[in-house]
């Protein structure tokens, strides 16, 4: 009896450690507090924004360029020689009228080859002239003529008149053609020693001095008509259509004080591949304005009403751009209006849109941005 007893009383105990450890595991369990879920937030990227404001929006396209002359003369040799001295000194700065020499290359060998030539030349026709009075008379007067014509030295009188193959073969055959457009071929030669102004100007570069060789290529330098300038510049090819040659504009200088009026003259007829703009030139008039001087103004190309002007970077490949609402982006399609270098200009966006300025690499709808002016 006591066996059973004591068994009983241990299966008991047992059940009661059981249920005893299950509440108390029950109550630690209850008591268990959850962990904190972390929420994972992104930075918001600082991006450059502006506030539409639709109204009328004044096209005005800015430029900057370089006065040229439009009178230059580039002058290389076009023959070998010894400069010489001139009565006035090719230097820069030093100003020449029309006809004045510039540079004068030692010419002495060819003028040898001329007296030569040209004296073989008039024996020629000493010789000829009794001939062709037998041979052909009905023209021998007019080469005896010509003949009293001819100078020992100095440019050769034009040829007489040809009246027909018989007398043009007749002069072939004794030389009388070679000799003569030998001579005109020297003369023309012989001018090339010699540079004169084509215009009214100022010597701009000097390179070279008197006694120095030269050979066919030497540059000798360079000489403009200062009153003749012309402004290169370039706007976008999207820009072209609304500039027209005639318009004018005001142009001041980028080193100092000064306001000219420039008149647009002409247009490049080509874009430049890799900036997509067009060559603009514009003639400028006035005082104290020099050849090379940077010149900057903007051309007014009217109004387009009820519009943004927003800069070109604004706009994606798709012809949106991003707008942000509640701190994030938003792609909005717009009418695009105009495009210029730097400026565009659109249609469709609403008054206090805040519209992304930036560039964005990565940037897609949803990112979370905080907009900076």
């Amino acid at each position: 009896m006591k066996d059973l007893f004591k068994r009983r009383l241990t299966i008991i105990l047992g059940l009661l450690f059981i249920v005893g450890g299950i509440g108390t595991c029950k109550k630690l369990a209850s008591s268990r507090k959850d962990p904190e879920r972390m929420e994972v937030v992104t930075a918001a990227r600082a991006v450059r924004t502006l506030t539409a404001s639709n109204g009328p929006v004044r096209l005005s396209i800015p430029i900057t360029g370089r006065l040229r002359a439009t009178d230059r003369m580039l002058i290389n040799a076009e023959v070998s020689g010894t400069l010489q001295r001139t009565d006035k000194t090719f230097r820069e700065g030093v100003t020449f009228l029309r006809g004045e020499v510039l540079f004068q290359i030692d010419n002495s060998e060819v003028r040898a080859q001329l007296n030569a030539q040209q004296s073989a030349f008039l024996r020629t026709l000493v010789q000829l002239v009794p001939d062709m009075r037998l041979d052909l008379p009905d023209v021998s007067t007019k080469w005896e003529a010509y003949l009293k014509s001819v100078p020992v030295d100095g440019q050769l009188p034009e040829l007489p008149k040809m009246a027909n193959e018989q007398e043009r073969n007749y002069l072939a055959g004794r030389s009388v053609l070679d000799q003569y457009y030998g001579i005109r071929a020297l003369y023309e030669r012989l001018g090339k020693y010699t540079v004169t102004a084509a215009f009214d100007g100022v010597a701009v570069s000097a390179p070279v001095e008197a006694g120095t060789i030269v050979t066919t290529g030497t540059r000798l330098g360079e000489f403009i008509a200062p009153g003749s300038l012309e402004l290169e510049t370039a706007i976008g090819a999207g820009e072209l259509a609304l500039v027209h040659v005639g318009d004018t504009l005001r142009l001041t200088s980028t080193e100092g004080p000064g306001t000219w009026v420039g008149r647009i003259i002409r247009t490049g007829e080509s874009i430049d591949a890799s900036t997509q703009t067009v060559r603009l030139f514009v003639q400028v008039d006035g005082k104290g304005l020099r050849d090379g001087q940077y010149l900057s103004g903007a051309i007014e190309a009217g109004a387009l009403p009820d519009a943004v002007s927003v800069p070109r970077s604004a706009l994606l490949e798709d012809g949106s751009l991003y707008t942000v609402k509640d701190s994030s982006l938003v792609k909005s399609m717009v009418e695009i209006l105009h495009q210029g270098v730097e400026q565009a200009v659109v249609r469709g966006l609403k008054n206090g849109q805040v519209v992304v300025t930036d560039r964005l690499s990565g940037g897609h709808e949803g990112l979370r941005v905080a907009p900076v002016k």
